[in-house]
């Protein structure tokens, strides 16, 4: 059975690292920069400190440690580490987006082809039961000839806040455009669904809200000192306290708010910042009309103000339409003059997969394809190129004023 590396030890990291053990594969190294981190995965993971490494030049310099690596550090570093990974020769479970531009995607795909290793993108959609069951109606041909797909990606007014105003991905100069770091998934899915690949599109939108002009009078620079907190929806100390998880608590201790609110006062720490006064750069919305091929239209929406998060996908065809929101887990089918939908409850039953129990069955394919028990991985690198293309080019399109870009 193959075994496995981790290099970044953080959400990702940490929920692929569980599932592997819980399937009885092997995690034998872990490299994290935090030392928190590192604590978790020994402890996670029972791992001795000589298997746990504190920076990238320590684990490479060990040469190779495992079958499998999986690569879930910070997007910034994805194309050194996976090119050392390859010339090393490991197998790669890439966390999207692959790079952070396009020439790094396609090197990094072309490197993987040159030193005959295999590299599966983590575009988890694939495998959620709720993608696959609207998969496995297209392809039935039960609607017809497909002529529109509607893809909506509702971040959620409290996700948006800490993950792209407060947090890691809030600026593209030092990450990427948020329409890769967070739809590149939604292209993907859009790809897959259809069999269609895109020959143009074009992209509008901005960030319109979350800028030092829209600041509440009487706001201040931190939750804890503003005035107007208790009316304003982004108060951290609102959105925190319902979810204390979202906050990094030292590591052994219990994941609650008595805990998680010690972190959010720490003025060293981001999460309490006013969302009107960072130095945030990325969209709060954002759309993209693409045109794929034999006619077939698409369109991506992609929105910060909703009050959940969940993506929303709408199939239509010749002969009837789909429809379906992935986090209630229940595709409805609507056939053209039967005058009565079917729906399709989907059960998943996965406490630590998220993604609708997607990742799980992600990880388990992707080491059936290390271990040459299946032929291909439905989210191979290769399959993987095109999304990060389409968002490149949407980005590209939405600065220069939704200039149509062809391919």
């Amino acid at each position: 059975m193959a075994d496995i590396a981790v290099l970044g030890f953080g959400a990702r990291g940490t929920i692929y690292s569980r599932i592997a053990a819980e399937e009885g594969f092997r995690v034998v190294a872990v490299c994290d920069v935090n030392e928190e981190r590192r604590h978790a995965a020994k402890r996670i993971l029972k791992l001795k400190d000589d298997k746990c490494f504190e920076n990238a030049e320590d684990f490479f310099r060990q040469g190779k440690l495992a079958d499998v690596l999986i690569l879930s550090t910070i997007d910034a570093t994805h194309y050194e580490y996976a090119m050392r990974a390859l010339d090393l020769g490991y197998d790669i479970l890439l966390e999207k987006p692959i790079a952070l531009t396009l020439p790094e995607v396609n090197g990094i795909a072309e490197k993987a082809k040159a030193t005959g290793r295999k590299i599966g993108v983590s575009h988890v959609l694939r495998y959620t039961p709720f993608y696959l069951k609207i998969k496995e109606l297209v392809d039935s041909g039960v609607i017809g000839r497909v002529m529109n797909i509607q893809q909506t990606e509702n971040v959620g007014y409290f996700h948006y806040a800490h993950s792209f105003v407060r947090g890691n991905w809030h600026n593209s100069k030092e990450t990427c455009p948020m329409i890769l770091a967070k739809c590149c998934h939604d292209f993907d899915i859009l790809l897959w669904l259809t069999g269609k690949s895109c020959k143009k599109l074009s992209s509008f939108g901005s960030l319109d809200y979350f800028t030092y002009e829209n600041a509440p009078a009487n706001s201040a620079a931190r939750c804890k000192d503003c005035a107007v907190s208790a009316s304003c929806p982004y108060d951290a100390y609102q959105i925190y306290s319902a979810r204390p998880t979202w906050v990094k608590i030292p590591d052994g201790q219990e994941e609650n708010w008595e805990n998680a609110k010690k972190v959010v006062d720490d003025n060293s720490t981001f999460y309490d910042k006013c969302v009107f006064r960072c130095d945030n750069d990325v969209v709060d919305h954002q759309t993209v009309n693409l045109v794929l091929e034999d006619g077939v239209l698409a369109s991506l929406f992609m929105q910060a103000f909703s009050e959940e998060v969940y993506r929303r996908v709408q199939v239509c065809g010749t002969l009837g339409e789909i429809n379906g929101v992935m986090e209630e887990n229940r595709v409805e089918l609507n056939i053209f003059g039967k005058g009565k939908k079917q729906v399709f409850e989907i059960g998943v039953n996965d406490a630590i997969s998220p993604h609708a129990g997607g990742d799980r069955l992600l990880l388990l394919d992707f080491m059936k394809y290390v271990e040459s028990k299946t032929a291909s991985f439905r989210a191979d690198i290769d399959k993987s190129v095109e999304s990060h293309r389409l968002a490149f080019a949407a980005e590209k399109s939405r600065l220069e004023n939704g200039k149509t870009i062809e391919f």
